[in-house]
């Protein structure tokens, strides 16, 4: 497992495990062995939260449980939790959650809720003194797949369900179809509109005979330069940590994108239930030279 990977994975354990202590950037750097302005860098690099943003989540979140055990006073919750002062503790939770502890009680709160943390693994290396992702450069040759559209938006609470009976659905009908290549699947995405949470997914496998007459519909990935990222996990929670990987990684190497209709290329070989491994690339302006990222 990469270093920074491992060493915020531990951490997290170690927060949870120690959730109802004090808790602080100069307590977990100085249990770690790591310099403060390290520690809070790997952890926002890896995680994608400060680290001072991850604990009071962490606390505040779990502190919901406690606010509903009827006789469980808001002062001992907050010295529960490791808060100095029952005042401090009412501050935050209101300011994450927009409700006061008092209130909790009897509303249901649903948002801003931190939940542990899943860190995903890829290879994380300092470049130049500053963490961002390593992979590869890789030409592609055109590419044509044969398989189904979905639209789908983020924000809709059925997102999830949707991406996934939609791939199990094409799987399903790929099982039907001789003429592609089952070694592996291709999944496309194209944003509709910066933050805008929209976007069209193409699930597909390359065709390896033509076959005229078929329910299929045909997506072409053009030739040309690919970044290339290795991810592993489930895409759901790697999706959430690659856009902003993917953002730092543009701003570290001083690369743009091509704009070849292709958004995100993400490669699942036949083995991926066993390997988890994901192959994520994206286009981008040729480089200087083929080389590795590190």
């Amino acid at each position: 497992m990469n270093y920074y990977v491992n060493l915020i994975n531990e951490t997290i354990t170690y927060i949870e495990d120690n959730i109802h202590e004090k808790l602080s950037l100069d307590d977990l750097a100085s249990h770690f062995c790591i310099s403060k302005f390290h520690f809070n860098r790997m952890f926002k690099t890896v995680s994608g939260m400060t680290l001072k943003q991850y604990i009071l989540g962490r606390k505040l979140t779990q502190s919901l449980s406690y606010l509903k055990e009827n006789g469980v006073s808001v002062t001992d919750i907050a010295f529960e939790f490791g808060f100095e002062y029952p005042e401090v503790f009412s501050r935050a939770f209101k300011k994450q959650f927009g409700v006061s502890p008092s209130a909790c009680k009897v509303e249901k709160i649903n948002e801003n809720l931190v939940k542990k943390a899943s860190i995903v693994e890829r290879d994380i290396v300092n470049y130049k003194g500053t963490l961002a992702l390593n992979g590869t450069y890789v030409y592609l040759d055109e590419l044509h797949l044969e398989g189904i559209f979905v639209e789908v938006d983020v924000h809709d609470e059925q997102f999830k369900a949707l991406m996934t009976s939609t791939g199990e659905t094409f799987l399903e009908v790929s099982q039907k179809s001789h003429w592609l290549d089952h070694e592996r699947l291709y999944t496309v995405v194209n944003c509709h509109g910066e933050d805008t949470g929209e976007y069209t997914v193409f699930y597909g496998m390359k065709g390896e005979l033509v076959v005229e007459e078929n329910s299929l519909q045909k997506y072409t990935i053009p030739t040309g330069w690919y970044a290339k990222f290795i991810y592993y996990g489930d895409m759901f929670d790697i999706r959430e940590a690659f856009v902003d990987d993917l953002y730092k990684w543009i701003m570290v190497k001083e690369i743009k994108l091509n704009s070849n209709g292709v958004g995100m290329l993400n490669i699942f070989e036949k083995d991926y239930i066993k390997t988890s491994e994901v192959q994520i690339l994206v286009p981008i302006k040729k480089p200087y030279k083929q080389q590795e990222m590190s």
